[in-house]
């Protein structure tokens, strides 16, 4: 029998994915709990429909994470720090002071994409951000006194 998944299912396949699986299994479990419906033509066009779809909502966000990536990779930012006398850091610099400054640039992240624990040393510093489509961008900080 052959099915098209409606849903992911563990050790067959993933929502979209059409199937030959046994003519039991299927009606029994996988149509009956909604997973899966039977493989009509209806149903094959509707699933190169949400294919297409799917593939240039994955082209579009591909484009918009490049010019993202194109954009932080361009930003160098210069950051302030309190020092004390032995030249040692007041505090760090740490994720929320870093997105404070790349939305004064117009960049638009979230905290959770910034890969970096405060730092604690003046300097110059690469911070990792990643981004949507297993993309990572490389931000250039420069930590003065």
């Amino acid at each position: 029998m052959k099915i098209a998944l409606l849903k992911d299912v563990p050790n067959l396949g993933k929502r979209g994915d059409i199937r030959d699986v046994s003519d039991g299994y299927g009606r029994n479990f996988l149509i009956r709990n909604m997973l899966a419906e039977i493989l009509t033509s209806q149903v094959a066009k509707r699933l190169d429909m949400e294919k297409n779809r799917q593939e240039k909502i994955a082209t579009e966000v591909k484009k918009s994470a490049a010019n993202l990536k194109e954009a932080i990779e361009n930003t160098k930012l210069t950051l302030k720090a309190k020092i004390g006398e032995s030249g040692q850091m007041f505090g760090s610099i740490t994720p929320t002071a870093l997105l404070a400054e790349l939305k004064k640039n117009n960049i638009k992240i979230e905290k959770s994409q910034i890969l970096s624990k405060p730092i604690k040393t003046l300097g110059k510093h690469k911070i990792k951000i990643k981004l949507p489509q297993e993309m990572e961008a490389e931000l250039q900080i420069v930590i003065e006194p």
